[in-house]
């Protein structure tokens, strides 16, 4: 996000202090502040992603891209975990149902 005084491409979503940013947000206004001056500012919760430079974006993309593969491994963690406690609650069910054998 491009600061507002210092026009560089270090400003960050910020907490919302106080009864009008807390207003200004319900309309889609959100507060953010600058790394580099400590402006603080509000603007549109959806601004435009040409401001933001390609670095940003590059980095922005590797991030999603990582985090889809996290949430990939983790479902497919989920379903190994569930899968192998379904056979073992399917062997268990089986020696538990079966009749006992009578002689031997």
């Amino acid at each position: 996000m491009l600061c507002t005084k210092c026009n560089t491409d270090s400003a960050h979503r910020s907490h919302r202090v106080g009864i009008k940013e807390h207003l200004a947000s319900i309309l889609g206004y959100y507060p953010y502040r600058c790394h580099n001056c400590g402006h603080r500012f509000r603007m549109a919760g959806h601004s435009d992603p040409v401001t933001a430079s390609k670095a940003v974006r590059d980095v922005e993309r590797e991030i999603t891209h990582t985090r889809s593969a996290l949430r990939r491994r983790a479902v497919r963690r989920g379903i190994m975990l569930y899968g192998a406690a379904l056979v073992v609650f399917a062997i268990v069910l089986y020696y538990l149902t079966r009749e006992p054998s009578m002689g031997g």
